[in-house]
C-alpha cells in the first residue's frame, strides 16, 4: 500500500462513551477504523488471535480487517470512534459490524485501506506517542463535536480527527528520502508570518513549530532563505507596513498592526531596511 495513492478524508460515522458493567463483545470483523481509549477499568481485547490487556489510561486503534473480541474485565468506560481515514465515495453507505459478522467479502467497496499493509508505517496496536495525553484529548474533543450534531461541530469533529492522524503519522511514519533536502517543513512560513505579524514572534516557537531546536531551525532558515529568522520577519513586516502607509493608515496604527512596540522601533526599523523614514514614505508612496 502506498499513502500517496489514497486521499486522507477523515469521516466518523459514530462516536460515544461506552459506559458498561463487566462485558464480552463476540467475534467480528472491521470495515473501518476505532480509536478505542480505555478511559476506566481493565480490558482484554484478541486481535486476529493476540490477546492485549489494557490498563486505564492505554489509547488503541483498531483496523480495518481486524478480526477481534473485546471483553471488560472490571465496570469500564471506553471513549470511542468509529471512522475512515480514507476517501470513499461509498462512506455513506458503510456501517459499523457487530458481533458475529466476520466475513466482510459481500462489503469490499467499503472497506478501508489498511494502514499496517503500508512500509512507510509501523503501528502497534497499543499507541504510544511523545505526546499520549494530547492524543487521548483529541479522541475526547472528537466525540464532543460529533455528538452535537451540527453541521460546524461535525466539521470540527472531522478537523480534529485529521489532526489526530496527522499526529499518528508524526509519531510512526518511517523517514522519507529527500525530506530534508526539499526543506518541506519550512513551506508554513509565509502564512505563519502573515497570521501573527502584529503578535510577538520568537525563534524559539517558530523552531518547536518545525520540531527543531533553536539553533538547528536558524540554521536551515539561512540556508533556505538566505537571512535569518529575524531579519526576515523584520522584511516582511516592513513590506506590510509598506502596504497600510500606501492605504492611509497612521504611523501609530501601522506601527501597531506590524508588531512593533513603539513608532519609534518602527521608524528606525523602517529606514534601516526601506532606505528612508515611513513619514516620508506616506507621502510620497508613487514617487519610491
Amino acid at each position: 500500500m502506498k499513502l500517496d495513492d489514497y486521499v486522507i478524508a477523515p469521516y466518523i460515522r459514530i462516536a460515544g462513551y461506552a459506559v458498561r458493567p463487566p462485558f464480552f463483545l463476540g467475534e467480528r470483523n472491521l470495515l473501518d477504523y476505532i480509536l478505542f481509549f480505555a478511559q476506566e477499568g481493565l480490558f482484554e481485547i484478541q486481535v486476529n488471535g493476540r490477546l492485549h490487556k489494557l490498563k486505564e489510561g492505554d489509547l488503541c486503534l483498531l483496523q480495518p480487517g481486524d478480526v477481534h473480541t473485546i471483553k471488560g474485565l472490571t465496570p469500564t468506560t471506553n471513549p470511542y470512534v468509529h471512522l475512515d481515514f480514507f476517501y470513499n465515495p461509498h462512506r455513506e453507505s458503510s456501517f459499523v459490524t457487530y458481533p458475529g459478522q466476520l466475513d466482510m467479502t459481500p462489503y469490499s467497496s467499503f472497506m478501508q485501506p489498511r494502514l499496517h499493509d503500508c512500509d512507510a508505517l509501523r503501528l502497534p496496536f497499543v499507541l504510544e506517542t511523545a505526546h499520549p495525553g494530547k492524543m487521548r484529548e483529541l479522541v475526547l474533543r472528537m466525540i464532543d463535536c460529533w455528538q452535537q450534531q451540527t453541521y460546524v461541530g461535525i466539521m470540527e469533529a472531522h478537523q480534529l480527527a485529521y489532526e489526530w492522524i496527522t499526529a499518528l503519522f508524526k509519531a510512526y511514519m518511517r523517514p522519507q528520502p529527500g525530506t530534508l533536502a526539499q526543506q518541506p517543513f519550512l513551506n508554513w512560513i509565509e502564512s505563519y508570518f502573515a497570521f501573527h505579524i502584529s503578535e510577538p514572534i520568537n525563534v524559539s516557537d517558530m523552531a518547536s513549530k518545525a520540531g527543531l531546536s533553536p539553533s538547528r531551525f536558524t540554521v536551515l532558515f539561512k540556508q533556505h532563505f538566505n537571512t535569518t529568522p529575524y531579519q526576515y520577519l523584520l522584511k516582511k513586516r516592513i513590506e506590510y507596513a509598506q502596504e497600510l502607509l500606501r492605504e492611509g493608515l497612521s504611523l501609530q496604527k501601522t506601527s501597531e498592526y506590524c508588531g512593533f512596540a513603539d513608532v519609534h522601533h518602527f521608524s528606525k526599523t523602517f529606514r534601516a531596511i526601506a532606505g528612508i523614514n515611513p513619514g516620508y514614505y506616506k507621502r510620497n508612496p508613487d514617487n519610491i
